[in-house]
C-alpha cells in the first residue's frame, strides 16, 4: 500500500447503535490498526428530522464501551475537522461549484408532478423507475433563462456513457454498464447536497483511502465512483461487508423486529465486551477453520479483508453465551465485582451505595457464581435467593425437603450447631459431612433438603457457600423455617 491507509466509520444518529454498525467499526478498526493506519469516525448527520442528540451520544458511548474510540472524529478532533456533515455545508458548497465546472452535473427543471407522472407510466409499463434524462439536452441559454426567471433547479449526477468496473475487496471484480445507472439528483434546489455528493465529498477531502461498509451500500457504489472520477478524484478501494441475518431464520436483523439488532440490549445483558469484540469479529470472518477464542490483539494480528465472506452471516448468540462465559471465569474477581455490583443495586437488592455488610454478602455471592456466570446480568436471576426475605421454595426444592421423613429433625438440629461468626467454608463442610455421619445418613440426605431451606432451590452454588452468603443468623432462620414446612402436611 503507498498511502497510510485511513478509514472511516459513519452512522447516521437516528436512532440506537446497530450491532452492523459495531461490527462495520470493528473491522474498520482492525484494519487501521493492523496497518498502522486512522480510524475516523464521521457523523452523516444531514437528516435534520430523524437525527437525535440521544442518538449522536448513544453512539459515542456504545463505541467506548465496545473500545473502538477513533482517533480522529467529533469529540476527538483532527486535521480534517468538522466531522459532522451538519457542520461541513461551506466544503460542499465549494465542492458543488467545482462540479458544475467540471460537467460533472446538469440542472433539471422537472416538477415533482411531472417525476410522479413519469413514475406512473413506468409502473404501468412494469419497468423500474428511472429518471428519462428530459432536462439532460436542455441549451445553455435555456438553463440561463430558467434560472433568471426564479426556478430553482436540482442538479443530477451526469452519467457518462460506458461502464464501471468495481474489485471489491470482498466480492471480488463486477461490472455495471452506465445504461442501468440512473441520473440521481445530488444537489437539492436549496443547494444542500444528497448522501451521495457528500459521501464523495467527504471521502476525498478526509483523505479516506479504504471503504468498508455493509453491503447495502453497494448499489450506491457505482453512483459513487462516477462521482470520484467526475472531480477526477482518486477512487478509494471498496469492500462491501456481508449483511447480518437474524438468529431465528427471519432475514436480515431489523432495527424494527429484532431487538438484537441494538447494541444496547447486549450491553444491558452484560457479555463480556471482550467476548462480544471476539463474537463480532467472527461474524463473517474466520482466521482458520478451528480457531475462535482470540484476545483483541491476536484479532489485531490476524484479520485480512481477503477472509471477509461475501455471503450473509447468522448471529449465533449460544456462541456469544459460551464465549462470554469464557471470558468472564478469567476475569479478575473485583472486576467481576465492577459490573455485577450495579445490577444489584438496579435490581433493589442491595442500598446505592451498598453498606458494607451489603458488601460482603455481594462479594461472597460473586464469588460464589463466578464460574457460573455468562453474562454479567445473570447475577441478578441468580442472586435472587440469596436477598428474598419470604424465601419462595421451587415445587422441586418442596419434594427435596419433604422426600425423607427426619428431614425436619435435622434441619433443626443442623440449625443449632450454626455458629457466628461461621467457620470457613472448607471447615463447614467438614462439619456438615460429620453431622451427617453422626446421624447415620447419606451425605446427599443431608445436602439437599439443606439447600431447599437456604435457597428454595435444587441447583445453584456450592452449598457451604450459601452459608457464607446468608450469614448465620439468616442462614439458621432459613433451616427453622425449612423444619416447619417439611413437617407440614403437603397440599
Amino acid at each position: 500500500m503507498t498511502k497510510k491507509v485511513r478509514v472511516r466509520f459513519a452512522p447516521s444518529p437516528t436512532g440506537y447503535l446497530h450491532v452492523g454498525g459495531a461490527r462495520t467499526a470493528l473491522f474498520n478498526w482492525l484494519f487501521a490498526r493492523q496497518q498502522g493506519g486512522t480510524y475516523i469516525l464521521r457523523m452523516e448527520d444531514t437528516d435534520e428530522a430523524r437525527n437525535t442528540d440521544e442518538a449522536r451520544r448513544t453512539i459515542f458511548q456504545g463505541l467506548h464501551w465496545l473500545g473502538l474510540d477513533p482517533d480522529e472524529g467529533p469529540e476527538q478532533g483532527g486535521p480534517c475537522a468538522p466531522y459532522s456533515q451538519s457542520e461541513r455545508q461551506a466544503i460542499y458548497a465549494r465542492c458543488i461549484e467545482e462540479l458544475k465546472a467540471k460537467g460533472g452535473v446538469y440542472p433539471c427543471f422537472c416538477t415533482k408532478e411531472r417525476l410522479s407522472q413519469l413514475r406512473a407510466e413506468q409502473e404501468r409499463t412494469r419497468q423500474t423507475f428511472r429518471y428519462d434524462r428530459h432536462c439532460r439536452s436542455l441549451t445553455a441559454a435555456e438553463i440561463e433563462r430558467r434560472i433568471a426567471g426564479g426556478e430553482a433547479p436540482t442538479w443530477r449526477l451526469k452519467v457518462p456513457p460506458g461502464e464501471t468496473v468495481l474489485v471489491d475487496l470482498v466480492r471480488g471484480r463486477i461490472v455495471v454498464g452506465h445504461d442501468d445507472v440512473e441520473d440521481i439528483i445530488l444537489v437539492r434546489a436549496d443547494g444542500t447536497p444528497i448522501y451521495n455528493l457528500a459521501v464523495v465529498i467527504d471521502d476525498h477531502t478526509m483523505g479516506v483511502t479504504h471503504v468498508l461498509r455493509g453491503e447495502d451500500h453497494l448499489t450506491n457504489c457505482f453512483k459513487q465512483i462516477i462521482l470520484f472520477k467526475a472531480f477526477g478524484w482518486d477512487v478509494p478501494e471498496y469492500g462491501h461487508l456481508p449483511l447480518i441475518l437474524a438468529p431465528a431464520g427471519e432475514g436480515k436483523l431489523s432495527k424494527r423486529k429484532h431487538k438484537e439488532a441494538a447494541l444496547d440490549h447486549y450491553i444491558d445483558i452484560g457479555y463480556h465486551v471482550e467476548a462480544l469484540i471476539n463474537w463480532l469479529a467472527l461474524i463473517g470472518w474466520s482466521y482458520d477453520d478451528k480457531t475462535e477464542i482470540m484476545t483483541r490483539a491476536e484479532l489485531t494480528e490476524r484479520f485480512t479483508i481477503a477472509r471477509v465472506g461475501s455471503g450473509g452471516a447468522r448471529l449465533n448468540l449460544d456462541k456469544l453465551l459460551h464465549m462470554s462465559g469464557e471470558y468472564i471465569r478469567k476475569t479478575p474477581l473485583e472486576t467481576v465485582l465492577a459490573e455485577t455490583t450495579p445490577r444489584l443495586v438496579k435490581a433493589g437488592y442491595v442500598s446505592n451505595p451498598p453498606t458494607a455488610e451489603e458488601a460482603v454478602k455481594i462479594r461472597a455471592l460473586v464469588r460464589a457464581e463466578h464460574e457460573r456466570l455468562k453474562a454479567y446480568g445473570e447475577i441478578v436471576g441468580m442472586a435472587k435467593w440469596a436477598f428474598e426475605r419470604d424465601l419462595v421454595i421451587e415445587p422441586e426444592a418442596q419434594k427435596n425437603l419433604r422426600k425423607h421423613p427426619g428431614s425436619s429433625d435435622m434441619l433443626r438440629a443442623y440449625a443449632d450447631t450454626l455458629t457466628d461468626p461461621l467457620p470457613s467454608i472448607s471447615e463447614l463442610e467438614a462439619q456438615g459431612r460429620a453431622f451427617a455421619a453422626a446421624r447415620g445418613i447419606g451425605f446427599g440426605q443431608f445436602v439437599h433438603p439443606v439447600r431447599a431451606a437456604l435457597t428454595g432451590r435444587t441447583q445453584g452454588p456450592p452449598l457451604f457457600d450459601c452459608l457464607t452468603i446468608l450469614g448465620p443468623a439468616e442462614a439458621t432462620r432459613r433451616l427453622r423455617h425449612g423444619a416447619t414446612l417439611a413437617s407440614a402436611p403437603s397440599a
